[in-house]
């Protein structure tokens, strides 16, 4: 899914992220927190037990990822109660403005210097 929202393969090998759950003897996962379906594959095709999903609460998800977090759900990632919005809804997302960046990085700057 990665390819659809980024334009590129994820390269990444979920496959491979059990193993140290598996070393460190976890057999269940009671509150698994993770939009990703590679992840939660990858975890439960290793054996391990999840009982229950929990998606990114709202309030925890920062404006500027708001982008990202709406184009993963659109394109299929675990949304939990969330609600997915519709291809004209998600063209008029707006992320965090250039102008916003510069006037953090220039206060940011004038801080350090003082």
């Amino acid at each position: 899914r990665t390819r659809q929202i980024a334009g590129v393969e994820d390269m990444r090998f979920q496959e491979l992220m059990p193993d140290p759950l598996l070393w460190l003897g976890v057999r269940k996962i009671d509150r698994f927190i993770s939009m990703s379906d590679m992840k939660y594959d990858a975890v439960v095709g290793a054996g391990i037990e999840i009982v229950t999903r929990v998606d990114i609460p709202e309030e925890l998800i920062p404006a500027d990822a708001k982008v990202e977090i709406d184009a993963k759900m659109y394109a299929g990632y675990y949304a939990g109660d969330k609600q997915v919005k519709s291809w004209e809804e998600l063209n008029q997302t707006v992320g965090r403005k250039a102008a916003d960046d510069e006037a953090a990085a220039a206060a940011a700057a004038a801080k350090a210097a003082a």
